[in-house]
């Protein structure tokens, strides 16, 4: 009981900021990824709409993870404010998981925009499992992309404004050079192939064939776990406190 406790008490620190910057929230978790998404549906054919309001969904939720995780932590590491969750004897993996439940109170909200959007108003077809199986890849997006955030935190630059740069950096590659928001067959054989090891390219796989109706690609499946396994096993053995988090 005590460490859910915690991880809700710490999920709340570093989510309380929206109530405070509504304007702020608005603006990342809504407007940017739908005002990103408009402009290509009216540029593409209503059959390519489906890879946009998946590239959108996702490109919302991974912002969140890389962008916001690393700043959270690399700020918290420069500024040694962890001492504050030592002291009170918070485990490290009770960190991580409020930081992750606390980003996902508002980023989540985007991605459900996105899905009423293509729902609602450009006449998507959906049955209740299939919209399971989208918020099922939310939240591995999420999660998956939390560890990278760590990650970069952990491993990359001390300074949290070079650590965010470099993030911003990685989430522009994984969201728009990834086949996320168009199909992978637009590729060259040679940089099809080469998406194949980027985990954004399998959740938008996955992603699309869901709001299609298609059959999952089991080789996409196997990939995110075993990416998501190797990125959680590398986060929670550099997140101890010892290390100087």
């Amino acid at each position: 009981m005590t460490m859910i406790s915690n991880v809700l008490v710490i999920a709340k620190i570093y989510s309380k900021w929206l109530l405070r910057r509504p304007l702020t929230y608005f603006f990342i978790a809504i407007f940017m990824p739908i005002s990103i998404m408009v402009p290509m549906l009216l540029l593409v054919s209503p059959c390519d709409w489906t890879d946009v309001i998946a590239g959108a969904i996702l490109f919302s939720v991974i912002g969140g993870g890389i962008a916001d995780v690393t700043l959270n932590v690399s700020f918290d590491r420069e500024t040694r404010r962890t001492s504050f969750f030592i002291s009170r004897g918070i485990a490290p993996i009770e960190y991580m998981l409020g930081i992750i439940m606390g980003g996902a109170s508002y980023t989540f909200v985007g991605a459900i925009v996105i899905l009423f959007f293509g729902y609602a108003l450009l006449g998507f077809e959906m049955t209740a499992l299939q919209i399971l199986g989208i918020l099922g890849v939310i939240m591995v997006a999420w999660v998956t992309s939390a560890n990278v955030g760590f990650i970069l935190s952990l491993y990359g630059p001390r300074d949290h404004r070079l650590a965010a740069s470099v993030a911003d950096v990685l989430l522009f590659t994984l969201a728009f050079l990834a086949p996320v928001y168009y199909p992978i067959e637009m590729l060259p054989t040679t940089l099809r192939w080469a998406s194949y090891s980027l985990y954004t390219t399998h959740l938008g796989i996955i992603a699309k064939s869901i709001i299609r109706g298609e059959s999952i690609q089991i080789a996409s499946l196997i990939f995110l776990a075993a990416f998501a396994g190797v990125l959680f096993f590398a986060s929670t053995r550099g997140m101890r406190w010892k290390r100087g988090i």
